[in-house]
């Protein structure tokens, strides 16, 4: 039986436009509905900190903090394959980050944070398909950390020795030191570049039938398709034994213009994540509806491979419908309607009535309120 994160209740104190607020959630699909600018989205927000620890909204986290508060706090009631847990996170300006499991303190994000635990989809959330690469290398590295063992370090390790490397190529364009003192940074990143690429290709094979399979169930047609563009591209045929041999040769032959360039111009730091449509590239001429089909593709198919080598996640879909025809809204409503814990947010009271159709939880939120209906 697959195990599942849930979350029974979240708590917020003074985190935007709200002072006090706790919202009871029952399994499966949950729908929160009102006015724009009622808070919906905050307890979207609320409930990723309560388990990542960061917002999705803003990477300025004195924005959360309720004006004229001192500080915000998020409570969660987490269940998951650790059985259930009480977590705490509270923010506030020039002091930072308190967190606790169980009321006992964690010092470091690291521990205190379950990747994996949830999903998000925010408007913002498009930039995944028609956003910059890096957009797609940061959605994809977040579910190999969520995943895969040791990913985290690996990725870590490699944007250290690439910030080492690329201030020692201005060193080196500036005559300061020899190009002999790249060496050092070089040994440590090729191994861990080789890592990174077999990581990405295998996630994109895992990734391929499911994101093919909810293109398609929501409307996108039957020829969605992923595919690793890497840095460089000519790595696309170099079987994953001879990685390491490859970078290195590609390395040293690229040496002379990174030094004069005095960057690192290709490595997995420039890799790119194509989605496609048969031969339309979504990317750069997708439609709004076929970028925001392909984005929620995406993120469904993200929540089935961490389904089967985890854990189910929770999945919340900010504004997820706003742009979707009915048909399209339908076929996503009972794409997640029976499939571990969902929420939803939307202005429509429309969805609302869908959701009730299908037996979701519905919660009404309006003037600071948050109401059952």
């Amino acid at each position: 039986m697959t195990e599942t994160w849930r979350a029974r209740a979240v708590r917020v104190t003074d985190l935007r436009c709200w002072a006090r607020a706790q919202i009871d959630l029952e399994p499966g699909l949950v729908v929160i509905w009102g006015p724009n600018g009622a808070g919906k989205t905050s307890l979207v927000e609320a409930l990723t900190m309560g388990c990542l620890g960061v917002s999705p909204r803003s990477s300025r986290e004195a924005e959360i903090v309720r004006r004229g508060a001192e500080a915000a706090r998020v409570e969660v009631s987490l269940d998951g394959p650790g059985g259930r847990r009480e977590r705490a996170i509270g923010y506030a300006p020039l002091r930072g980050r308190r967190m606790s499991i169980d009321d006992a303190p964690v010092r470091a994000l690291g521990e205190w944070a379950v990747p994996g635990a949830v999903l998000v989809f925010i408007p913002d959330e498009l930039r995944i398909v028609k956003g910059p690469p890096a957009a797609r290398r940061r959605h994809l590295d977040r579910l190999l950390e969520a995943s895969r063992s040791g990913y985290r370090e690996s990725s870590s390790g490699y944007k250290h020795a690439i910030s080492q490397r690329n201030a020692l190529l201005r060193r080196v364009r500036s005559g300061e030191v020899s190009a002999t003192e790249l060496t050092p940074w070089e040994r440590q990143m090729i191994p861990l570049a080789a890592e990174i690429i077999r990581a990405r290709r295998q996630a994109i094979v895992d990734l391929g039938e499911p994101f093919r399979h909810w293109f398609e169930a929501l409307g996108g047609g039957d020829e969605g398709a992923l595919r690793l563009d890497p840095s460089p591209s000519a790595l696309r045929g170099v079987p994953g034994e001879d990685l390491e041999r490859v970078l290195l040769e590609m390395m040293d032959e690229r040496r002379p213009r990174d030094i004069a360039a005095a960057q690192t111009l290709s490595g997995p730091h420039r890799d790119d994540v194509g989605l496609w449509a048969g031969e339309l590239d979504l990317r750069s001429s997708g439609s709004q509806g076929e970028q925001r089909t392909a984005a929620l593709a995406l993120t469904l198919a993200h929540r089935d491979h961490l389904s089967e080598v985890v854990a189910r996640p929770i999945l919340l879909l900010d504004d997820a419908l706003s742009e979707l025809d009915p048909d399209r809204r339908a076929r996503l409503l009972e794409a997640v309607a029976d499939s571990g814990q969902t929420l939803i947010t939307t202005a429509d009271p429309a969805v609302a009535e869908l959701a009730r159709a299908v037996s979701a939880q519905v919660l009404h939120v309006e003037a600071g309120d948050v109401a059952v209906g």
